[in-house]
């Protein structure tokens, strides 16, 4: 008995599986329609897919400034050219400037190395620099060329000022000497 009934069970489950429909059976007429089936556009490649890679800027010098005092590249030629001669020193570096609190006091007194700087002009205790050029103005940053004229002769040289301390410090790198400076907070006398 449980012979028969496992014959039936497997007759039943062949009989559920059935044959083959005809859609799926392979014919001539099925090989044909698959045959006339649209072709794709030829697609010509070039040889090279790829475009041509984009050359590095050139690198430029380091010493960008020092070849733009000396004459070696042209105003104007990039974003770091000089500045016009007429862009003035920000006011933030405006006002009188002292190594020692006696230099904010009488700036007449003898030994005073208090510094007035304006617009246009820095006033040192022994001479007078004009702004002849500005090469960079930077948030708390400006740098120029000025023209002296005091007890030493005529001269010019590149003055950089940078504040710092919340802009109570004034850092001046002149001709390669380094000062550092407060801000007076006194009147003038």
């Amino acid at each position: 008995m449980r012979q028969v009934a496992l014959t039936m069970s497997l007759a039943l489950i062949l009989a559920a599986c059935g044959s083959p429909k005809d859609e799926d059976k392979l014919t001539a007429d099925a090989i044909r329609a698959s045959e006339s089936a649209p072709e794709l556009p030829e697609i010509n490649l070039s040889e090279d897919p790829e475009p041509e890679p984009i050359a590095p800027p050139a690198a430029k010098p380091a010493n960008e400034l020092v070849n733009m005092i000396d004459g070696n590249m042209e105003a104007g030629s990039d974003e770091l050219a000089p500045l016009p001669s007429s862009a003035p020193i920000p006011a933030s570096f405006h006002g009188r400037w002292g190594v020692t609190v006696e230099d904010c006091g009488d700036p007449r007194r003898e030994g005073s190395e208090a510094l007035v700087i304006g617009a246009n002009r820095i006033d040192l205790p022994d001479a007078s620099g004009q702004l002849a050029q500005t090469l960079g103005n930077f948030p708390e940053r400006f740098v120029g060329i000025f023209v002296y004229n005091g007890d030493a002769g005529r001269w010019s040289q590149k003055e950089e000022l940078s504040l710092t301390g919340s802009s109570n410090v004034l850092v001046r790198d002149a001709d390669g000497e380094r000062f550092r400076y407060r801000r007076c907070t006194r009147p003038k006398v």
